[in-house]
């Protein structure tokens, strides 16, 4: 009886140990739409001075300001501690730093030697190293450490992992049989380059985007198939997929459908200006282009009226844990991407239409746009982009580090 007492004492408090330990380092859940009343909760009670508050973990989190620093961004940075001045003494400003540089030397970090010059003693050359072996080798790890990221993200939720993927996401889903592949399409990732990619692989072309229109090209998407015959490709073809900063592309989405395009999207969506004026839907009969700042609200309150593929989250279109991507192209290295795609699958001599090196349209601070956002609606996209920052490595920290930087200068 004693030994049974005993058995049960050890069980009760074994349970209860893991209950404390599993709510004490649950991670929150990635799958969240809305931000709740704890989370506004947690943050109000320890507010970040010279900062941005999120949650991780259960606890308050504070995304300092340039300057500052310390649990609640309350202690101004020693901008001197890093001993930024090479040759010089460093005067400590607000936000800010100067160098008073020894004679001889010059420059912001007082780098700059305009001593007289000596001249070195002669070394022979080391061999020179192949530019694009070095290129191609750092190409192949960040490919490496992408599926790395997105793999542990899925085993973290092995539920997810295991479900069939949507319809939704079936239709999503391009169907390359000649060269067994499958390319999510998701929009403003660079979809016009990848498709038209697709496009003359499975046409055996060479056309370019003055000679083809490949948005009214019909490709053939995996939802047209047989069950059967779904599995098939899901378990055979290699999987890819585009995938860009989730801010940049909420941003490109914006100048391209509300600004630039004024397409069927700008009428369709008027009534976006309610959330920042108090009207009716009714009462939007005068087209307008729709603000930033709207647009923004409306796609954070995930509202089923404001939906479009465009500015919808990528892991709601292409089910990554469910799909099981083999490759991760990124939109800013695209030409990078595409040739170790082809190596991989044992595609050779299609070079020629592969995309050229070039910038993005326009990068996620360079205007404007995100210096009238609020951090309170900068966090309601956070919450619902999470996903996307989590599987596919992007890093919402820095990017409102990146804000933070531009506001400051403004």
């Amino acid at each position: 009886m004693r030994k049974t007492g005993a058995f049960l004492t050890v069980v009760v408090t074994m349970a209860f140990c893991y209950l404390y330990l599993y709510k004490r380092f649950e991670p929150s859940h990635v799958h969240h739409a809305r931000k709740d009343d704890k989370e506004s909760d947690l943050c109000a009670a320890s507010p970040c001075e010279h900062g941005f508050c999120v949650v991780r973990f259960d606890r308050p989190t504070c995304i300092c300001e340039e300057g500052w620093t310390g649990p609640s961004c309350s202690w101004e940075q020693n901008e001197c501690h890093s001993n930024p001045c090479h040759h010089g003494k460093c005067v400590d400003g607000v936000s800010s730093y100067t160098c008073e540089c020894a004679d001889g030397w010059i420059g912001t970090n007082c780098e700059q030697d305009i001593r007289p010059k000596q001249e070195p003693p002669q070394k022979l050359a080391p061999a020179a190293v192949p530019e694009d072996d070095d290129s191609a080798e750092d190409v192949e790890h960040g490919q490496a450490k992408r599926m790395s990221v997105l793999n542990d993200y899925c085993s973290r939720y092995p539920t997810k992992s295991s479900e069939y993927p949507s319809k939704h996401t079936l239709g999503q889903l391009i169907v390359n049989d000649k060269y067994n592949i499958l390319y999510c399409f998701v929009p403003k990732t660079g979809c016009t380059t990848t498709k038209l990619v697709f496009y003359n692989l499975e046409k055996g072309t060479n056309h370019t985007l003055n000679t083809v229109e490949v948005h009214k090209y019909n490709f053939t998407f995996l939802d047209q198939y047989s069950d059967e015959e779904i599995q098939q490709r899901l378990k055979n073809y290699r999987k890819f997929i585009v995938v860009r900063d989730p801010l940049e592309r909420l941003l490109s989405a914006w100048r391209d459908k509300f600004v630039h395009g004024r397409d069927l999207l700008t009428e369709k969506f008027q009534d976006m200006w309610s959330t920042i004026e108090n009207k009716t839907d009714s009462e939007y009969d005068k087209l307008r282009n729709v603000p930033f700042k709207a647009f923004l609200k409306a796609v954070a309150m995930d509202q089923k009226k404001w939906h479009n593929a465009h500015w919808e989250p990528a892991y709601k279109l292409c089910s990554p844990c469910q799909v099981k991507f083999d490759f991760v192209a990124h939109t800013d290295t695209l030409a990078e991407d595409f040739p170790l795609f082809f190596k991989k699958i044992g595609i050779t001599g299609k070079d020629s239409f592969l995309p050229k090196k070039r910038q993005t349209r326009g990068g996620k601070f360079l205007s404007e746009d995100y210096k009238v956002i609020s951090f309170e609606d900068m966090r309601e996209i956070w919450t619902m982009f999470k996903p996307d920052f989590d599987m596919f490595g992007y890093s919402f920290e820095e990017d409102i580090t990146g804000l933070l930087r531009t506001k400051n200068t403004k």
